[in-house]
């Protein structure tokens, strides 16, 4: 009992720590996703926190030190893929990563993951359609896991307004290069 009020408070204190220490940028979006069954994958430049009952998660930090270093607990065993690469598997498991490129995939049951920033999102709930559990994309409307691969996007690219010369004149009127309008 005293080790589940301890971890509980542990990671009470630390959500509000990560919530400071993602900016949302204008242009960021949001994934949710709530006690889901399958696979998630997010390819992102941003933050991502998440835990699951049972499974694994492989984690890509193509750009070692561009964001903060990788945190995962409970995995009973590890794998090391390469420099960038590494898998965690096992039962109730918990990872974060801050800030900087990533690709995190997690195939397992019990998923609850939170990811802010820009790129894209694969939903996997195939096999799973009598409790897929639920996702949220950029503030949306909660949505069952698919039942099949779905691409989904976070966040939007910057809007940029460029006007060409005939948008700007319209609905002005058109005076002759003498200034005079005949």
């Amino acid at each position: 009992m005293r080790r589940l009020v301890l971890i509980l408070l542990v990671l009470g204190l630390s959500v509000p720590a990560v919530a400071l220490g993602v900016r949302d940028l204008p242009g960021d979006g949001t994934l949710v996703v709530d006690n889901a069954r399958g696979t998630v994958t997010v390819r992102a430049r941003g933050g991502i926190i998440g835990r699951f009952d049972q499974g694994r998660v492989t984690i890509v930090d193509p750009i070692l030190g561009d964001g903060g270093v990788p945190a995962v607990y409970g995995y009973d065993r590890i794998n090391v893929l390469g420099p960038h690469t590494t898998v965690y598997v096992g039962e109730d498991i918990r990872f974060r990563l801050i800030g900087g490129a990533y690709r995190v995939t997690v195939q397992g049951s019990g998923m609850d993951i939170s990811a802010v920033g820009r790129g894209v999102a694969i939903l996997d709930g195939s096999g799973f359609s009598d409790q897929p559990g639920r996702f949220q994309v950029n503030g949306g409307t909660w949505q069952p896991m698919p039942d099949g691969s779905s691409t989904l996007t976070l966040g939007r690219a910057a809007s940029t307004t460029t006007t060409t010369p005939s948008e700007r004149d319209k609905g002005k009127s058109q005076v002759p290069p003498g200034g005079h309008q005949g």
